[in-house]
This record gives C-alpha cells, sequence and structure tokens, in this order.
C-alpha cells in the first residue's frame, strides 16, 4: 500500500501557531495519523506553540520564509513552498491548509492515483470567466504558456488539501511558485477620501488572495499532469447549519470564512483563561477559550478547540508523547 504524509503549511506567527496547534491535534485523533508541521521563519526561535507540538509528539520541520519576496507581500507563498522544503520518505504528500480539521478520516487508500495526478477538494468560485479574475487572469495564463481556452477545456475548480507523488514535489513546487509570481502586483492604494488608509496601505504591494489558487491550476497544465477531484471539505461559509455526520458533506471542516459561530480573525472577543496556560503562550493561544461546542459546523471547530486545549495540557504534565 503507499504510504501517505498529511503536512501543514504554517508561519511562525501568533495567528497560525493556534492554528497548526489544533490541526495537529484534530489529525491525530480523528484521522490517526501524526502530521508534518512545517513552519516558515526568518531567524527568530520557533514560538512556544510549536515546542508544545513537538512536546507532544508531534511532528515540526522548519523552513524559509518565503511571505515577502521580492518585496512583494503575498504569505500564500508559503503553501507552495512547504512542498518543496517538506522532509518525507512517504509515496505521496497531502498538503493542507492550518485553518482545517478533521471529522472522519479521509479515504486516501481508495484515491488508486497515478504519478502525474494531483488532487483538488471541489469548490464553486474557481470560475475563469468570473468578473473578479478578468481580465488579470487570461493575460496571467498567456504569460505562462497556457492557452486561456485550456483553463475552460479542463476547468480545475478546487483547493486544497493536495495529495501530491513525492517525486513531483520540487518540480511542481517550483512552477507553483513561478506562476504565483507571474500575477500581477497589487500596489498599496492612495489614502481614501475620508483620510484613512486602506488595508492594502499596511502591507505593501501585494497579490490577490486567489493568485495562489490559480498559480497551482496553471502549473498542473504547464507540466501536463492531470486533476482529481475529491469532496471532503465543508466550508465554514454558513457555519450555522449543522454538520451532518455520515460523511456526505464532508470529513473536514475548513473554517476559512468569517463566521458568527466561529470567526478565526476575530480573536479579540475571546478570553485567555491566564490561570490555566503558562503566560508565555497568551499570544498564541488567545483564541483558545471559545464557546462550547455543539452539532452545527462551526460548533464543530469549537468543540475540537475544548478537546485540543485539554490534549496540551495533559501533554504538559505527562511529558511527550510517541
Amino acid at each position: 500500500m503507499p504510504r501517505f504524509e498529511l503536512v501543514v503549511s504554517a508561519e511562525n506567527n501568533a495567528y497560525l501557531v493556534w492554528q497548526a496547534m489544533l490541526f495537529h491535534y484534530s489529525c491525530l485523533h480523528y484521522q490517526r495519523q501524526t502530521p508534518i508541521v512545517v513552519v516558515h521563519k526568518d531567524d527568530e526561535p520557533l514560538l512556544p506553540g510549536f515546542e508544545r507540538i513537538r512536546a507532544a509528539g508531534g511532528i515540526v520541520q522548519t523552513a524559509p520564509n518565503y511571505r515577502g519576496y521580492g518585496g512583494v507581500h503575498y504569505p500564500p507563498r508559503n503553501t507552495a513552498a512547504t512542498l518543496r522544503h517538506v522532509v518525507s520518505a512517504a509515496d505521496y504528500l497531502v498538503v493542507f491548509d492550518p485553518d482545517m480539521i478533521f471529522t472522519q478520516p479521509l479515504p486516501l487508500d481508495d484515491l488508486g492515483l497515478t504519478s502525474r495526478q494531483i488532487t483538488f477538494d471541489r469548490l464553486t468560485y474557481l470560475d475563469p470567466d468570473g468578473a473578479d479574475y478578468q481580465p488579470a487572469l487570461d493575460e496571467t495564463s498567456r504569460r505562462a504558456g497556457v492557452a486561456p481556452e485550456r483553463l475552460r477545456a479542463r476547468p480545475i475548480n478546487g483547493g486544497v488539501p493536495h495529495v501530491v507523488p513525492r517525486e513531483l514535489q520540487e518540480r511542481l513546487s517550483d512552477d507553483w511558485l513561478a506562476c504565483m509570481d507571474l500575477f500581477p502586483t497589487i500596489e498599496p492604494r492612495a489614502l481614501d477620501e475620508a483620510g484613512a488608509a486602506s488595508r492594502a496601505c499596511h502591507i505593501g504591494p501585494h497579490k490577490d488572495w486567489l493568485a495562489t489558487m490559480w498559480a497551482l491550476v496553471l502549473a498542473v497544465h504547464r507540466l501536463g499532469l492531470e486533476a482529481v477531484l475529491t469532496d471532503w471539505c465543508a466550508l465554514n461559509y454558513e457555519g450555522h447549519r449543522p454538520l451532518r455526520e455520515d460523511g456526505s458533506e464532508g470529513r473536514m471542516v475548513h473554517y476559512c470564512y468569517s463566521d458568527a459561530g466561529f470567526d478565526k480573525r476575530d480573536l479579540d472577543k475571546h478570553v485567555l483563561d491566564k490561570d490555566a496556560l503558562d503566560s508565555r503562550d497568551a499570544a498564541e493561544l488567545a483564541a483558545w477559550q471559545v464557546a462550547p461546542g455543539d452539532d452545527t459546523i462551526s460548533g464543530t471547530v469549537r468543540k475540537q478547540f475544548h478537546e485540543a486545549k485539554a490534549f496540551y495540557r495533559q501533554a504538559d504534565t505527562s511529558g511527550p508523547r510517541r
């Protein structure tokens, strides 16, 4: 049987460390596998949360930080770079974003992939004719040497996770990054009429947030690979909906949207339990004091927060787990 290594891409900051910790717990307890957490960083030490993953028996590897390459601020470069840098002897690498949890094991052994196939999990919004993407997408596609007609003839409307044959990891990563840099740079905007700076003014020149997804689509076309669609993820776009436990709407939750039941971007609403957690972890774990879980999509995320907090507390007192 082929071996699959689960890999999550993260960065050494307070916003991503608790997501990586939750992913590690969820993968271990619901997928029954220890993932590799690849942390992109500069010369600074790892945040304590990543050390806690290691202390709990997790695998943490470090890699250079690609966020600011060429003076253009674009954190998603690190996902493509994770594929380049991860060290594994597995037959396939399964690449995840950190804002994902498992609810049931993924049927990886049932995929039957060839060495020229890459998986994408089904989405609905990567339409090459979408007004938000044109004309920049077709122009970038031509620069990449991919006729825009191919984007329509062989549509790849999908995202993470990606199952990648290990023998393709460097080649695909290199082409993914190269295609990403072909997308136009969005320059910081001037002050608006009210005199308030836009978010872009704070982050400098950047790329559209979907450039990384289209870049992988272009890389697959350029390398002559085949996309295989999976249906593993439920999104929290409507997080108030009950999550069916029969697996019919996904075996994972990707909590990438802002939802009243749980919003990963709104950490200020969560109150840190300072008596229970080490103060040095305050910045990383401020999001962990969430409301109890329930049977909704967002409630499933909150439920696993409480499970993960108990797991790490036990690991802190009992020592490393193997």
